[in-house]
């Protein structure tokens, strides 16, 4: 966190930069407009032409200047690549904010209004971004991106602010400018490291970028900049190492994504509870795959919690590489199970699990408990899916009288609107059919509240986690299977739901997921 020096009061509020190369002159021209006609005036256009070898650029980019004072022109002697480029902007800047714009895109004519509203709205903000949409050569607007709130993990799953970001401009200068290593991917790796020092960053909820469709463009097929995904991974393995954390970075199933494959430390305790609320008894089937666990050797118990009615005779284990013991209960819902078989519990970490559970592979745990060995991180849930490969879980997202599961029924192997199916994200809440917790937050925040089950029990225990500054995930992986297709109706009970209001407040619409 860095206290930024304001910038001296001559310049303008927001420094628009622009590089350029062999940009079509009518779509200069046009992003040049959207431009001027911003409702918010106090701002400067910083055009860098990069030695474009097509004279039509430079002939327009000079006529746009000699036509509006607000308009600044750098002419580069030579082609210095996108990142240089931008930075030769960045350095003319004189702008309190620097806001980055291509050359072929436009804005809203409300774009900097509201961002210079979000601005006022917050406290030290230093990094705005807003959603976006595409726009095809025939100037018609689609696929509109709403954008989550603030979402680090995210981040680290692709570059997901994207268009439009604005930047506080002194510490843009302090943090470093675009690497040209990671051309391609260079506005991913300047974001990630740029809000590892921000003190506010803010989100508008509103498309004031159109990202322009043109052969060529990522907007219009990520396979064409096939190299960006390459300096994308690179970007993120250097956040991932700049960070501390212990994961394995790879690419992600779909253009512009990539896998965040956390590693357990060695130093770290894990207590298995199981909820066994399996219509079909199977636990010998789920302890044997237990056992298999690659970080078997970092569980200190196995606690299953039994429901009124069911003993332990079906369980023929024989002893493993760490003890398991039973609860009986008088409870029959899987949250409550998992709070009964939690009171004893002593490992560092609570790993929460239903009985009809399958498919874990040896690396599952150390998959899911180990992103809690990222900053802030206290709670975190796996993806499941059915056994015909349909999502069951990814999420939970909120809506005006519900909770969802987010995805639900989709194939599991394809991707969502923008990739929210296919990274690790922040979430409102998560299953605790397959979650994991640390145990120290979980104490502190009262466990599971006595007064609600379910999925309100779940969303209750999330806020709670959430309010006391830690972050809730959902995983793109491990993925395992459940058994057991019954799913509990949407709309929150009455009675809970008031719970839920009065403790939360009850907003419509999902800050993470649309």
């Amino acid at each position: 966190m860095t206290a930024a020096d304001p910038t001296p009061p001559s310049g303008p509020q927001f420094s628009i930069v622009v590089p350029l190369y062999n940009t079509t002159p009518f779509l200069l021209q046009e992003m040049v407009a959207s431009v001027q006609l911003q409702s918010y005036e106090d701002w400067e256009l910083v055009l860098v032409d990069d030695a474009s070898p097509d004279p039509r650029t430079l002939e327009t980019a000079r006529a746009c200047a000699a036509s509006d004072p607000r308009i600044v022109l750098i002419e580069l002697p030579e082609n210095r690549n996108i990142s240089e480029a931008s930075n030769a902007g960045i350095d003319a800047s004189r702008g309190t904010f620097v806001a980055l714009l291509d050359h072929d895109d436009t804005l809203d004519p409300r774009a900097l209004a509201m961002v210079q509203d979000a601005i006022e709205a917050g406290v030290d903000v230093d990094y705005v971004y807003t959603d976006q949409d595409v726009m095809t050569d025939k100037g018609h607007y689609r696929i509109p991106f709403a954008k989550p709130e603030w979402s680090p993990e995210r981040l680290l799953g692709q570059m997901f602010t994207s268009h439009l970001s604005v930047f506080r401009t002194s510490l843009l200068r302090e943090v470093g400018p675009f690497n040209s290593a990671y051309n391609g991917s260079q506005d991913h790796d300047l974001v990630l490291r740029f809000t590892e020092r921000a003190r506010g960053i803010a989100h508008v909820p509103e498309v004031l970028y159109h990202w322009r469709a043109v052969p060529g463009s990522t907007a219009l097929n990520g396979s064409e900049k096939s190299y960006a995904w390459d300096a994308g991974l690179a970007a993120v393995a250097a956040a991932v190492e700049r960070r501390g954390i212990d994961a394995e970075v790879a690419f992600g199933p779909n253009f512009g994504t990539y896998a965040v494959r956390h590693r357990l430390h060695p130093d770290r305790t894990l207590s298995i509870l199981v909820a066994a609320d399996a219509p079909t008894p199977r636990l010998d089937a789920l302890l044997a795959e237990l056992d298999a666990s690659e970080v078997s050797s970092q569980i200190v118990e196995l606690i299953v919690a039994l429901p009124a009615g069911r003993d332990a005779s079906p369980v023929t284990r024989a002893p493993g590489r760490f003890p398991v013991s039973f609860v009986h209960t008088t409870a029959e819902e899987r949250t409550r199970l998992l709070h009964e078989a939690s009171v004893e519990a002593r490992g560092d970490l609570l790993v929460l699990l239903g009985e009809s559970l399958t498919e874990l592979q040896p690396e599952t745990l150390t998959r899911l408990a180990g992103a809690l060995g990222e900053p802030d991180v206290a709670f975190a849930g796996g993806r499941i899916v059915f056994s015909d490969e349909t999502v069951k879980h990814a999420g939970y997202r909120t809506s005006q009288t519900h909770l969802r599961d987010a995805f639900r029924g989709w194939p599991a192997g394809t991707d969502s609107t923008y990739g929210a199916l296919t990274v690790n994200r922040e979430v409102t809440a998560v299953s605790t059919e397959f979650a994991v917790i640390d145990r120290l937050v979980f104490e502190a925040v009262g466990g599971f509240n006595a007064e609600l089950d379910g999925y309100c029990a779940e969303l209750d225990l999330a806020m709670k986690v959430w309010s006391q500054g830690s972050r809730v995930l959902t995983l793109c992986e491990p993925i395992v299977t459940s058994l057991d297709r019954s799913i509990a109706e949407d709309e929150l009970p009455k009675r809970q739901r008031k719970v839920i209001s009065r403790r939360w407040g009850w907003k419509g619409v999902d800050r993470f997921t649309a």
